[in-house]
Order: C-alpha cells, then sequence, then structure tokens
C-alpha cells in the first residue's frame, strides 16, 4: 500500500495526533503521541530491539460492543541502521516471526493484563479482537530483533493495521523498545529495555492505514530513509500544527509479570510536547510582532506601509512615462490609455 515519507513525518511530528487514548492520565508523557524522551540510540551494550504497537479507544467517542469486531495487523517489520555504513538492516518481519500480546488495563496501572484473542490470516496478517471496556490491546513480535552490540544507531517501525467495523473509532500508535539482550528478562526499572519513542496516534478505519516510527531527526531520516522510504526521501515536509499544553513527565507503568505475556515498555522514557516547540505561535495572526527599526510594529500595519509606499512608486512611474511620451509628441489621450488610466 502507498505511503509517503510526508505521511510518515507528519505522523512523527509533535501536535498532529489524531485523537487521545480513553483510560489514559493526560500526564502520562505519550498520552498526546509523538514524543523524544526516550533513547534514540541502543545503549552499547544492547543488543535486541522490539518493535511494538497499541490500540485504545478514543477519548470522546461513545460506548461501543461487538463481539465479532477485531483488529488487523499486517506486514508490520523493524528495521535498525547499522552505524559504519548508515544502511538498515530488517531484524523482525511479521511474515517471518508473528505478532502476540494481551489486553492491558488502559492505564497500565499495576501492569494487569487480561488474554487477547488473536487469529493468524492468509499472507501476513493476523486480527485480534477489539478491545474491551476498560483495556487496551498491546501487542509485539514472538520474538525480539537482535544486532551486534554496539552497531546501532537507530530503529524505524512499520505497521499496516485496520478495523473489521466502522462504528468502532479506534487509534493506535507504533513505537520501539531497546532490550539487553534477545532473551533477557524484564525488569519492574525497564533497565533491560528502555524506551525508545513511539507515533502520534492514527485513527483507524475498515481501510488499511500504515503507521510508522523512526529514532532520529527528520534531516537524518531524509538523508538515511529506510528502505521503504528510498525513492520518496526529498518530499515536501507536512505543515508542524501547535502542540498542546505540556502536562507532567512520567510515564505510566505499561508493563505486566504474567509468565503469560512477555512485558515490554510502551510508556518508558515519554516527554510530552510543549509550547516551547519554534512550531508553536499562539494567535498568530493577531498578536503576531514584528522588529521594525527601534520599536516592535504590528506585522498588519508593515504590511499596510508596505502597500502604500508599492502604489505610490507604481504612480510616479506611470506619470514619468505618459511625460515622456507626451515630449515625444504622443498625444495625452494616447498617453493615458497606455498607462492604464481610463
Amino acid at each position: 500500500m502507498d505511503f509517503s515519507i510526508s505521511e510518515l513525518l507528519k505522523q512523527n511530528t509533535p501536535g498532529n495526533s489524531e485523537g487521545f487514548p480513553a483510560g489514559v492520565p493526560p500526564s502520562y508523557n505519550w498520552y498526546q503521541g509523538w514524543n523524544d524522551g526516550g533513547l534514540w540510540s541502543p545503549p552499547a551494550d544492547f543488543s535486541a530491539v522490539e518493535g511494538w504497537g497499541q490500540v485504545y479507544p478514543k477519548v470522546g467517542a461513545l460506548p461501543y460492543s461487538n463481539p465479532n469486531a477485531a483488529l488487523e495487523v499486517a506486514n508490520a517489520k523493524t528495521y535498525v541502521r547499522l552505524k559504519p555504513s548508515g544502511e538498515w538492516k530488517l531484524v523482525q518481519d511479521q511474515a517471518k516471526v508473528q505478532l502476540t500480546g494481551g489486553h492491558f488495563v488502559q492505564d497500565f496501572a499495576g501492569n494487569v493484563a487480561i488474554p487477547m484473542k488473536a487469529t493468524t490470516l492468509p499472507g501476513t496478517t493476523i486480527s485480534f479482537d477489539a478491545p474491551p471496556a476498560g483495556y487496551n490491546n498491546h501487542f509485539w513480535y514472538k520474538a525480539r530483533g537482535t544486532y551486534p552490540a554496539g552497531t546501532v544507531d537507530a530503529v524505524y517501525v512499520q505497521m499496516e493495521m485496520r478495523v473489521t467495523d466502522a462504528n468502532l473509532h479506534l487509534i493506535a500508535m507504533v513505537g520501539a523498545d531497546w532490550w539487553r539482550h534477545a532473551t533477557a528478562p524484564y525488569l519492574e526499572d525497564h533497565s533491560n529495555n528502555p524506551g525508545v519513542g513511539g507515533s502520534n496516534w492514527i485513527a483507524l478505519s475498515i481501510q488499511w492505514k500504515t503507521i510508522g516510527f523512526y529514532s532520529m531527526s527528520e534531516a537524518e531520516f531524509r538523508a538515511s530513509p529506510a528502505p521503504p522510504f528510498r525513492s520518496s526521501a526529498n518530499e515536501t515536509p507536512p505543515r508542524k500544527t501547535p502542540p498542546f499544553p505540556p502536562g507532567p513527565t512520567r510515564s505510566g507503568d505499561n508493563l505486566m509479570m504474567d509468565q503469560l505475556y512477555e512485558p515490554t515498555s510502551g510508556s518508558n522514557g515519554r516527554k510530552v510536547s510543549s509550547s516551547n516547540d519554534e512550531s508553536y505561535h499562539p494567535g498568530q495572526d493577531q498578536q503576531q510582532v514584528m522588529n521594525a527599526g527601534s520599536r516592535p510594529t504590528p506585522a498588519r500595519s508593515i504590511a499596510v506601509a508596505d502597500a502604500f509606499s508599492n502604489d505610490s512608486l507604481i504612480v510616479l512611474a506611470l506619470a514619468l512615462s505618459a511625460l515622456v511620451k507626451l515630449r515625444r509628441g504622443v498625444s495625452l489621450a494616447r498617453a493615458m490609455r497606455w498607462s492604464g488610466i481610463p
């Protein structure tokens, strides 16, 4: 399916979430979506990574339940970028390693989860039942991706999702965690699996949507795009929208120690975007001020002055042209028609 780099950049630009997760405290630093508070590059002695996704009912949506409704996830892939060459390596592929997960309580309080029904469909697709009231869908690969320690500086995760019932109002985020090694156990302090980050929240529909997350700056990703974007790295970047006001930056507990699930962190080390972002200009149309000379002048006043100056120059130029033609014996009426004066 088509997925442009412009759309990916929008999904990784603060302020572009298409909804917010129900049951998650706004103080959680991943509530608003994309954040850069995690470890974009792994610790030097780490050698594994885990791509993940999480799906929630959208804040404000009316309660709705359909026992036959499902979330479908397809073509999930995780890439890491190799430091020596800048090349990307595919380390997790749903075509080879299927996804698993559970229904976690929406705020991850107590790391409580219940089983989540999963059905493997033809191709590289898996179907999960929709999140029940008070729970989410949190899923990841059955095996972590691996790489030689000290050789990786970034990760890219991409998944395709859709719902089977148009009345389900769900939003999704994808992201990643670094892991100390392929079989490292989960520890409550996340020392074995520090979070990398996650995308904005994307509204799901019955049409397939691709969601991606990358752990580097926009400029770096354009210069070294992951394989799905090799031919589209020069597209126009998305327009940034103002982020919401900041909230306290604390991570929510989001993992359980139950052996039924392999814990993964979708919340560790996230940061709320703030109004200090350069793209945020409150009341820009009404309050923008430009520095003109020794005193600040409203931008609208400068625009009027510029327009007045331009009109004066045009009139002066037309008058001089008319005088020149008159001196050459051109009639006054012809000179006025030439200059556009009725």
